[in-house]
């Protein structure tokens, strides 16, 4: 996952739980500035605590795997 992926994903699960940037930033104490950098693949320019933040808000974790290797069964049922 690039980063640009990883912040249009952050913004499609901030959208699926019917939140706006300012109600995120609420909830995070992230500013809605860095919140927008992140959701448009600026995710260098911030820190990496602060997307883990936000994905625990959202319901997620960061993961790590191998470059390249098939997807797992779990992996593919999870994109359904």
């Amino acid at each position: 996952m690039t980063l640009n992926e990883l912040g249009l994903e952050i913004k499609s699960l901030r959208k699926s739980k019917k939140w706006s940037q300012d109600d995120l930033e609420n909830y995070s104490g992230i500013t809605k500035r860095t919140i927008s950098k992140i959701e448009n693949g600026f995710v260098d320019e911030v820190g990496i605590k602060k997307v883990e933040t936000i994905l625990d808000l959202l319901g997620y974790e960061l993961n790590i795997r191998m470059k390249g290797r098939p997807k797992t069964l779990e992996e593919l049922q999870d994109e359904r």
